[in-house]
């Protein structure tokens, strides 16, 4: 419902997203049809302006408001041809972990979002945790500038593997799929 005192005509560009219906004297009631942008056309008090009427299902300002809340309130969340994508920089694996988790299985949310390059040492560590876990003690990550090195000793080519397994797998999860 919008209030637009002298309002004396109005017109939609698209009439399959949206209708409008002028109630009393300057009430324009605006119903949603289906997802999508139109233009609108006031007449009022003998001047023409135009205005853009968007319709969405709200899914991505519901999705945007709990990244923000949840996550961090520097990413952007916006939506594309049906599709949302959340884009910037984060300064923690928890956060990226707590984003991942949020978005789960939702095939029409893209994450573009990377770690900040001061994590790494972090990842590094998590990494080296889990290779010592897994029985392999010689061998180590190590962040130099903005990569991950493997280092140390295993004993054949498949724990080479392993290892290497083992340190994409956790920085695969940790930088957000990259």
């Amino acid at each position: 419902m919008l209030r637009i005192p002298g309002l004396t005509r109005v017109a939609l560009g698209r009439e399959e997203v949206a209708d409008v219906k002028v109630l009393s004297s300057g009430e324009l009631l605006v119903l949603g049809k289906q997802k999508g942008r139109s233009s609108m056309t006031l007449w009022v008090n003998g001047k023409i302006s135009t205005r853009t009427i968007i319709v969405d299902d709200g899914k991505s300002t519901e999705l945007s408001r709990l990244i923000h809340d949840t996550v961090s309130p520097s990413l952007k969340v916006e939506e594309y041809s049906g599709r949302v994508v959340v884009d910037g920089v984060l300064d923690s694996v928890q956060d990226m972990e707590r984003l991942r988790l949020i978005t789960a299985g939702d095939p029409n949310v893209t994450l573009l979002v990377t770690l900040n390059p001061r994590v790494l040492p972090v990842v590094a560590e998590l990494i080296t945790t889990a290779l010592h876990r897994e029985g392999l003690k010689t061998a180590h990550a190590t962040c130099i500038g903005g990569k991950i090195f493997l280092e140390g000793s295993v004993a054949d080519s498949g724990e080479s593997q392993k290892a290497q397994m083992i340190a994409d797998a956790i920085y695969s999860r940790a930088a957000g799929g990259r």
